[in-house]
């Protein structure tokens, strides 16, 4: 074979491997979860900088809130090109989604964890990753950098 000639076997198999790859990212999972009131950006950036120097091939696992630090998470993520897995609430469920939900993504062992603080979801969450060893990383709302405040003219 030349450099211009692929086997039609091995050009089928990588195309399949990407297509899983899309929807089954492979690499340590990071685990994350936070309140919806939150607007310090800049702590979780710095914080998931840190950790993507330590694990460049991480998976960021969110708990897929539209708002706050998850929706901050997320646009990390986008900006830093790294997979990001959303696991949304089975409501279903009802009251229990969200205690469930943390029982799943602690279920994926990763390998370590950012949760700020929110309501006892997040307690729950906390407190099942410190129970299953992973490295846990603590934000409280009171430890939140001010607001920037607008100059006027």
């Amino acid at each position: 074979l030349t450099a211009s000639m692929i086997e039609g076997a091995d050009y089928l198999a990588a195309r399949a491997a990407k297509k899983r790859e899309q929807h089954n990212p492979t690499g340590p999972i990071v685990a994350f979860s936070g309140g919806a009131n939150w607007h310090d950006h800049e702590s979780l950036y710095e914080r998931l900088d840190q950790i993507q120097r330590r694990i460049p091939n991480m998976v960021l696992v969110t708990t897929a809130q539209m708002k706050g630090c998850d929706a901050i998470a997320a646009a990390w993520a986008a900006s830093r090109d790294v997979k990001l897995v959303l696991f949304r609430l089975d409501r279903r469920l009802g009251n229990r989604a969200g205690f469930v939900r943390n029982e799943r993504i602690t279920a994926l062992n990763p390998v370590e964890a950012i949760v700020c603080e929110g309501s006892g979801v997040q307690l729950d969450f906390a407190r099942k990753l410190r129970n299953a060893g992973v490295p846990l990383h603590v934000f409280r709302v009171a430890e939140q950098r001010p607001v920037a405040t607008a100059r006027r003219a």
